[in-house]
């Protein structure tokens, strides 16, 4: 994360802002006055803040956001001239260079905001996270009058899997969802509108510590029920021939071979024998895969019973939308697929809870990678215990519930079957987060998680590190022969 400079005119202000900010794992923060307190701080983006404002939990967590898709610059600041200065990021070098013109720090801030170099919210604007508004899965997306959605390549597939879910939803499933407003296909290149849903999603009510753990426990139990007894029960087919291969191995391994191919390191991540992960000594991923994959008894203990064509598929907590004043919610950003299953979805979710997925999403993390002979040594950890903390309250909340709602199916069945799907979303999310400036990592605390969680299916199945390993030479020729295939549902 980025070092946080402040000023303050008040010692109990500027206590209360270090402590918002341990809270979110910033702890590196200095009190900056000239240039001289520049000194340890390297050529880096800075966040500096005026420590005499108010801040929200909602601001600071913002404040804290590590994505490459924010602006690189920009100001927070109000007042009818801009002149009320909450926070500017930019980089430590322009601003030692104004420092070394004029020491007072807020006339300096005030100089900065007005440059045309920066991007400018309101602390409204800021708050409401519009700064970072952005679609995943290769689509881009933004807030206007309505929600739109624009896709074309490698995202054409999945955004028109969306357009034909919202067009197809029955009245009963229907009313959970936004109103699709328009909708067209042309030329290659799919767009989409929905109606704009101005309410918060669970993960900013969680993170922006406007919910308690109880609360939202409680609306999840709500959103699980309807996910389990409206979109799928009531809808419940048999599930299609080759359903696990095609919805999780085959994407596993095409999104590793993606991530070969956008980022080298992946190279080396994917293809050592041996992956040492927070100290623990595990078989690599493909040939973990392909133990599994070629296992007909496994397999079948995987296949989840029955799919629908109403699963949600992207089923996490920044895609629920809750109005906490009259106990309403709404499911936004569906997966589309022709039919999924709720394993797929209770994956989804264990992901965010039990694997930290929105903290890592967010870069409140720290990661590290090394190669030592035969073995991958990746060392990562989330920075914020509260954060932290709150994901394993939740998660722990959520298990009774889940086992309560599928009390028809075995206990370890119903664990093996949830930890499968959260280690394939994990594994197949990387591609999604390389980018050359991420800075940290996400794409390898992802793949590390990934890993973790299918060591763990290995655990419950018993098959040992070292069985694994000697598949690893045939997992390796798998990834090369099916991660070349594409997808059938790429994007």
């Amino acid at each position: 994360m980025s070092p946080v400079l402040y000023w303050s005119s008040s010692h109990q202000r500027s206590g209360k802002l270090r402590d918002l900010f341990q809270k979110y794992g910033v702890t590196d923060m200095i009190e900056c006055e000239s240039t001289s307190d520049l000194d340890n701080v390297l050529d880096k983006e800075v966040v500096l803040v005026n420590g005499d404002h108010e801040f929200s939990c909602a601001a600071i967590r913002q404040l804290t956001f590590c994505n490459v898709r924010l602006p690189k610059a920009y100001a927070v600041c109000d007042g009818p001239l801009k002149e009320d200065i909450f926070a500017i990021k930019l980089s430590s070098r322009d601003l030692r260079e104004q420092l070394e013109v004029c020491q007072d720090l807020p006339i300096v801030a005030h100089d900065l905001a007005k440059q045309k170099s920066l991007v400018s919210f309101t602390y409204k604007e800021f708050c409401s996270n519009s700064a970072s508004a952005v679609g995943g899965s290769f689509s881009d997306s933004g807030v206007h009058r309505y929600f739109a959605k624009v896709a074309k390549g490698r995202g054409a597939q999945k955004l028109s899997d969306e357009i034909r879910m919202y067009e197809t939803l029955p009245d009963d499933i229907q009313d959970y969802y936004p109103q699709l407003l328009f909708a067209s296909r042309k030329q290659g290149t799919i767009t989409m509108g929905t109606e704009l849903k101005d309410i918060p999603n669970l993960r900013d009510l969680l993170l922006n510590n406007h919910l308690s753990v109880d609360a939202a426990t409680r609306i999840l139990s709500t959103i699980l029920d309807f996910e389990y007894n409206q979109a799928f029960l009531k809808h419940e087919q048999p599930t299609p021939p080759r359903y696990i291969h095609d919805y999780h191995f085959h994407r596993a391994w095409r999104r590793l071979t993606i991530s070969t191919e956008m980022e080298p390191v992946f190279s080396t991540l994917i293809t050592t024998p041996w992956l040492e992960i927070n100290g623990r000594r595990i078989s690599n991923v493909p040939a973990m895969l392909h133990r599994l994959e070629r296992d007909d008894e496994v397999v079948r203990r995987l296949d989840p019973g029955g799919v629908s064509p109403f699963i949600h598929g992207d089923f996490h907590p920044g895609n629920m939308l809750c109005d906490i004043n009259h106990d309403d919610f709404w499911l936004i950003d569906p997966r589309g697929y022709p039919v999924c299953d709720i394993y797929y979805d209770l994956g989804k979710l264990a992901q965010s809870t039990r694997s930290c997925y929105d903290l890592l999403h967010e870069g409140r993390h720290e990661v590290t990678f090394t190669t030592i002979g035969d073995c991958a040594v990746i060392n990562y950890r989330i920075l914020s215990s509260w954060a932290r903390k709150l994901c394993a309250d939740l998660d722990a909340r959520l298990q009774p519930i889940i086992r309560n709602l599928l009390d028809s199916t075995p206990d370890e069945d119903v664990d093996l079957r949830i930890r499968f799907n959260e280690a394939i979303h994990l594994c197949s999310l990387m591609p999604f987060y390389i980018h050359a400036d991420a800075q940290p990592s996400v794409a390898i605390p992802l793949f590390a998680a990934g890993a973790l969680r299918l060591a763990e299916v290995m655990d419950l199945l018993g098959i040992g590190a070292e069985e694994c390993v000697s598949n690893h030479a045939a997992g390796l020729e798998r990834l090369n022969e099916l991660g070349h295939a594409e997808w059938q549902f790429e994007g």
